[in-house]
């Protein structure tokens, strides 16, 4: 059985399979730039700099002195370095001799999702937000913009705007985001969703690249912004940002992302808009139908209006002739911080919720848009505020993101998960799993010495399947390591029995996994651990 979770997921995302096999994202193969002979013409179409992991604890001080010899400068994410394409190569062969690599990738580009075609006429929140519906006073939940830096001397957005890393503006594009989401409600210009809403301006070069994208979205999460809009995307899934992207939603941030407009260019799968745990968001045009650029796959949640969308602009950067501060303007890039207008006015009125259960209101919540049920276009629907407002709580899974080894084991964040279990006694605990946002749960357990356990997966709804893996597992991909699994059906109840016959207590990975027949593509179950008697 094939159980990397971004397979599956991917495997559903994409309207005909990709050219090449996607690679489970917690174990990244070693991909490395050409060098001369026959490579010399991919090596020519090589990003101008390359991004190499190390091997985190006690390696990563080896792995430091040995980027100081190659010039490579390490990224706000664990021991992640950008390095010049001419000297990743050897970069990452010493960190491979010094037993410190843990992958090297290209440092993808990423554009903004936006496309200035559109037909003249203004609306888009009076399709989210009812006319009676009055919006709270704004309070401390800050909508973080990652994209170029938002002019705050811009009417509808100065005074409850602040850059992150002050600067000049550098294009339009990160303050018609902005305002999408939060322009004031003042008589000039535009209204946001949430009007007056703190936004916080975290920029990014014109040209972004995947390490650009990952210390933004990282500098977000550490000013503590509830929600981080990212309006940009590539085709080149980048372990960096998928890493990053986990970090924030750890630190209790909603990530909100574009889909993509690429449907007509062949519609391919579009990142950080892919990644589980991203609120993913397409485009409607005025006629509540899709656009026919929105990209569609299975990773979209929810849709706002993103055609002929009214936003404030620099008026050195207003295109429509009329340097009023005004334009028009179309594509996902729009419809994505409409929903992060919502998801903040959301967690200022319900400040109970977590980052997962925000995600969750706004996808149940939604108004559904023909054809009926979840689709690819849409995903659930158009988002609803007032039904947000009222929907009661759902469950919460409180430990996300774990959706991997390397996500427990400390490889992704600076330190392991507790034991969610110690071998004593029983203890039950509760989860949900889904195929693209969520695909695997993974616990870390500690057997006690020449002991015994039985392990029972019960599902609520779904299909969930139970594996155990040795402590020597690095990614839930590793077939090798699987000590144990159970794979039952819809609706029924997994167990396993797992000894620990040595002289120390031992360490073992649970994983839930979403059952690759039936049962739909996702599940709630909840997991029981009970020690019995060792024979």
């Amino acid at each position: 059985m094939r159980l990397s979770a971004l397979r599956a997921a991917l495997a559903l995302l994409a309207v005909a399979a990709p050219a090449t096999p996607a690679q489970a994202y917690d174990e990244r193969p070693m991909r490395l730039p050409a060098t001369g002979g026959p490579g010399a013409a991919a090596a020519s179409a090589q990003p101008a700099t390359w991004l190499v992991a190390a091997e985190p604890g006690a390696r990563a001080a080896r792995a430091a002195a040995i980027a100081g010899r190659f010039g490579a400068r390490r990224l706000r994410i664990g021991t992640v370095y950008r390095v010049p394409t001419r000297r990743a190569r050897a970069f990452a062969a010493a960190l491979r001799d010094a037993g410190a690599l843990r992958y090297a990738e290209p440092d993808a580009a990423l554009t903004r999702q936006s496309a200035f075609d559109a037909d003249p006429g203004g609306y888009a929140r009076g399709y989210l937000v009812e006319p009676d519906l009055s919006p709270p006073a704004p309070g401390n939940v800050a909508i973080a913009v990652v994209d170029d830096l938002v002019d705050v001397a811009h009417p509808d957005l100065a005074g409850h705007t602040s850059q992150l890393n002050p600067g000049p503006v550098l294009a339009g594009h990160g303050t018609e985001v902005a305002s999408a989401a939060a322009a004031s409600f003042n008589g000039f210009g535009v209204v946001g969703v949430f009007p007056g809403a703190p936004v916080l301006s975290v920029g990014l070069p014109l040209k972004i690249r995947c390490s650009d994208a990952t210390n933004g979205i990282l500098a977000a999460a550490n000013a503590g912004a509830k929600v981080i809009n990212l309006s940009f995307g590539s085709t080149s899934d980048c372990a960096t940002m998928f890493g990053a992207v986990q970090i924030a939603f750890a630190k209790g941030s909603l990530v909100v992302a574009a889909s993509g407009n690429e449907f007509a260019q062949g519609n391919p799968v579009i990142f950080p808009a892919a990644y589980p745990h991203v609120l993913s968001v397409a485009s409607l045009d005025p006629n509540l139908r899709s656009s026919g650029f929105s990209s569609a796959n299975a990773a979209v949640d929810v849709a706002a209006p993103g055609v002929a969308i009214p936003v404030a602009t620099p008026a050195a950067y207003d295109p429509d002739g009329v340097p009023d501060g005004v334009t028009l303007a179309s594509g996902t890039s729009f419809a994505a911080p409409l929903v992060s207008g919502a998801a903040a006015w959301l967690a200022t009125v319900r400040g109970d919720l977590s980052n997962g259960q925000l995600a969750d209101v706004l996808r149940r919540s939604a108004r559904d848009i023909p054809p009926a049920g979840y689709d690819r276009d849409t995903g659930f629907g158009l988002v609803h505020m007032r039904a947000a407002l009222a929907l009661p709580a759902p469950a919460r899974d409180v430990l996300e993101p774990n959706d991997g080894i390397s996500f427990v084991n400390g490889s992704v964040f600076t330190e392991p998960d507790p034991y969610v279990w110690r071998g004593s006694g029983r203890r039950t605990l509760g989860g949900s799993a889904d195929r693209v946002e969520d695909p695997f749960d993974v616990y870390r357990i500690r057997l006690p010495r020449r002991s015994r356990a039985r392990i029972r997966l019960r599902p609520a709804f779904g299909n969930p399947d139970l594996y155990v893996f040795r402590s020597s597992a690095r990614s839930i991909d590793d077939s090798r390591h699987i000590i144990a699994r159970s794979r039952k059906g819809t609706l029924r109840t997994d167990a396993v029995t797992i000894r620990n016959p040595g002289r120390t207590a031992r360490r073992f990975y649970v994983a839930i996994g979403i059952g690759e027949t039936g049962g739909g593509l996702n599940a709630s179950y909840s997991l029981q651990f009970q020690r019995t008697k060792f024979r």
